[in-house]
């Protein structure tokens, strides 16, 4: 008899105050807590050599989201998903369900990380080694990376904590030693745990891979950090944006695109979320739904995710999710049924181990025993204004909100050395520090106001039978080599579609009709790389009189799959790519105001591949 595991997080008294452990970016807690970072890899490595048969290893626990599609905890499927080409696993992807599935996951990943940590911290040499690591494991808990705040000076976006194959720690017999570093790779053991476990395109492979060659298979990690870097920019707009902009949970939280959908809710933060499995995979784990959750970055990155919720939820605090119907069938939903705050969360039993956890009531953090370093409310005791300000701010620093200071901070930053003009506007903006806007800015935001400008795009998931990209340029780039695409200085951003791989579906015709009914949305901010074409002479501002003739001229986008290979835009089924507007104001406290209210511009892109045209729905 299967005994229900439950899913409680990690036990937790709150303080007397409320406070509860934070979890931490993860160079910050390899920087500034080292016995929880040396615990964090002795504790990984105990938890990935776990035998692949129990029910908590990192191989079952990996496998709850997708392949190799099986019960997990005795818990069955019961739908349709085989003839329908739905997805075998249980996560939920463009689903109102999102978020919320994934934070009990997360906690059952985090308790079963936090149980191995204490194991080893119980290993060491007894004596004040011993009580020095028994005593950080207490508040140890699992570390998210924030792939969108700029990385510390003289460091790459992509932390070598994830690229070294090795790494330097204090062992359990008390000596300092180098080790596999088992956030740079899981390894299967066997390759194939077990037989059918994987269709042939993943068990070729011995341990999880970024970037893999395409010939040889062999993961090319080095890739990920010039991709993060170059549009850095883009993505840390997008994320303020989504933060301090969208008050919608619909909206804010997953990427379902529909007719009612407005012009300034096309981004989400499941929206982000595929560009970060896109720019990190490359056509390896990272890429690919089924198997995602092998790579050891998929938990930081998705801890990432859970705290830029927890952070909107704060700001957003009496906001709801609305019905909505399943976007297709997986192991445990039916395609087309009401999703709600109450649908359970299968296959994440509740503290009692009787009922399935729901998405209301796993809103507040503290119920699985942790905080982030944001959302300490306890910190501002009736004061719910003056907490939700110190947020916005935290934001703003983060994500550079302000675009001007996130122009200065990153753009000017990438082409000091290509561009004299733009490196000593940097330096000037930098030294004058006049104000919310740099005084050699200001001119383009009179009365602190200005033109925001983003690229929606929206298109069918499965319309390629294939996860694809829409990348968008604002100049000239080497059309003719996409393999450049991600890398070239004119690359503004990407919207990333994780459709379903044709090698995996049962039935084209049902794919195709699956795909006519989902459609997926996101943005692509342009603002932070209009000031670079204003800064070198390209534009007079970013006002609409001189900004749509000159995106007119240089917008484009191109379209391919995870591999690289192109596809022509025309030939995506549902692509349409669009232009909007927005005002924003920047307060004396360097705050953005968001009016909502957005102009599209199909001028812009009528007459371009899969552009919105004049007349046409957006």
């Amino acid at each position: 008899m299967t005994t229900n595991i439950a899913i409680t997080g990690i036990p937790t008294t709150p303080g007397p105050d409320g406070a509860v452990p934070l979890r931490r970016e993860l160079r910050d807690l390899q920087r500034n807590f080292p016995d929880q970072y040396n615990l964090l890899i002795l504790g990984l490595k105990n938890l990935e050599g776990q035998d692949a048969s129990t029910s908590t290893s990192y191989y079952q626990i990996a496998g709850i989201h997708g392949l190799p599609y099986k019960p997990w905890n005795g818990v069955g499927s019961t739908t349709n998903w085989q003839s329908t080409s739905g997805f075998g696993g249980y996560c939920t992807h463009s689903s109102i369900l999102f978020l919320t599935w994934h934070r009990p996951y997360l906690a059952l990943y985090e308790q079963s990380l936090y149980n191995a940590v204490q194991a080893v911290a119980k290993q060491f040499p007894q004596g004040a080694l011993r009580d020095k690591y028994v005593e950080a494991a207490k508040t140890f808990r699992a570390p998210y990376f924030d792939w969108a705040s700029q990385p510390p000076q003289g460091t790459a976006a992509f932390p070598s904590a994830f690229t070294s194959p090795n790494v330097q720690v204090v062992d359990v017999d008390g000596k300092t030693k180098s080790v596999t570093n088992p956030l740079f790779r899981f390894a299967f053991r066997p390759a194939n745990p077990a037989a059918g476990d994987f269709p042939q395109q993943w068990s070729r492979y011995q341990t999880t891979v970024r970037y893999p060659n395409r010939v040889t298979g062999q993961s090319q990690d080095s890739r990920v950090a010039p991709i993060l870097a170059n549009e850095l920019a883009s993505l840390r707009s997008n994320v303020g944006l989504l933060l301090l902009s969208y008050t919608n949970f619909d909206a804010f939280s997953y990427n379902r695109w529909d007719p009612n959908t407005r012009p300034g809710e096309f981004g989400s933060i499941e929206d982000v979320h595929n560009e970060i499995h896109d720019r990190t995979g490359g056509g390896g784990h990272m890429s690919s739904l089924e198997v995602s959750s092998y790579d050891p970055l998929f938990w930081l990155h998705h801890f990432n995710v859970d705290r830029l919720w927890a952070i909107w939820q704060d700001l957003n605090p009496n906001a709801n999710m609305s019905p909505r119907p399943a976007p297709y069938s997986t192991f445990s939903a039916t395609g087309g049924e009401s999703q709600t705050k109450d649908t359970p969360l299968a296959p994440f039993w509740d503290k009692s181990g009787t009922k399935f956890w729901t998405s209301a009531q796993i809103k507040d953090t503290a119920t699985f025993g942790y905080a982030y370093p944001e959302t300490q409310k306890w910190r501002f005791p009736n004061q719910p204004q003056a907490y939700q300000a110190e947020i916005r701010r935290a934001v703003t620093a983060l994500y550079g909100t302000n675009v001007f200071a996130n122009f200065v901070a990153n753009v000017a930053q990438r082409k000091q050395e290509h561009d004299v003009a733009v490196s000593a506007l940097a330096a000037h903006a930098k030294a004058d520090g006049v104000g919310p806007i740099p005084s050699s800015l200001k001119h383009l935001a009179p009365n602190n106001t200005y033109t925001e400008w983003v690229v929606n795009v929206r298109a069918q998931k499965h319309g390629l039978g294939s996860s694809f990209r829409v990348v968008v340029f604002l100049g000239a780039f080497n059309e003719a080599d996409p393999a450049s695409w991600d890398t070239e200085f004119n690359c503004v951003g990407r919207v990333s579609v994780l459709g379903r791989d044709p090698a995996e579906t049962q039935c084209s015709k049902c794919r195709v009709d699956a795909a006519g009914e989902l459609m997926v949305s996101g943005t692509v901010p342009l603002t932070s790389a209009l000031l670079q074409d204003i800064v070198e002479g390209e534009v007079a501002d970013l006002d609409a009189e001189h900004v749509v003739p000159h995106l007119k001229e240089k917008l484009k986008w191109k379209v391919t799959l995870f591999d690289g290979e192109e596809r022509d835009a025309t030939a995506v089924p549902g692509l349409k790519v669009s232009v909007a507007s927005t005002k924003v104001t920047i307060g004396e406290d360097g705050l953005p105001d968001y009016s909502g209210e957005y102009t599209v511009w199909p001028e812009i892109t009528d007459g371009k591949p899969a552009g919105l045209r004049a007349g046409e729905h957006v």
